[in-house]
């Protein structure tokens, strides 16, 4: 019998433990699967830059579309994920980093491309492609930062590390 509150207490403490080891493992999931996200897109960038700076109108078009799109489905599948449990802070910055390259393709580069008038770029619109891609690559920094701090402290705050090392 003198036991029994001892035996409770671990048993309490086990519980405990377990629970906070599920939370962590839900948070790792939960920031796998916005870093999958988050990730394509910015990767694509590279890619949808190469487009544009070819001269290829078709080329650049096309690129644009599938950037465009690609944007547009990963803000769609953010917004779906929600928030975790109270906690916003991967989402609105994952958000955040995303409306920037939708704005950005919005804004500047839809209007420069319906703009373009032959199948090539003139000198002075490939001038403008570098200029505009350059600018969305600098800024697109700022975003990034954002982001990178905002996973960082939802990584640190749900204890990821703890069930990243038991593996």
């Amino acid at each position: 019998m003198k036991n029994r509150p001892v035996l409770f207490s671990v048993l309490a403490l086990a519980l405990l433990i377990t629970g906070c080891h599920i939370k962590a493992k839900q948070a790792k999931k939960y920031h796998d699967d916005m870093m999958a996200v988050v990730s394509v897109v910015v990767d694509s960038s590279l890619n949808y830059g190469d487009a544009i700076q070819s001269g290829d109108k078709q080329r650049a078009e096309t690129a644009y579309k599938q950037y465009s799109g690609l944007v547009n489905k990963s803000i769609e599948k953010v917004q779906t994920f929600g928030d975790f449990q109270g906690d916003t802070t991967l989402r609105s910055f994952s958000l955040e980093l995303l409306d920037f390259y939708k704005s950005t393709l919005d804004s500047q580069f839809g209007p420069f491309l319906a703009s373009v008038k032959k199948d090539n770029f003139t000198a002075a619109e490939s001038q403008r492609a570098d200029s505009l891609y350059s600018k969305m690559t600098m800024t697109e920094n700022q975003y990034w930062q954002r982001f990178d701090w905002a996973e960082k402290k939802f990584y640190k705050e749900h204890d990821i590390a703890a069930v990243e090392e038991k593996k």
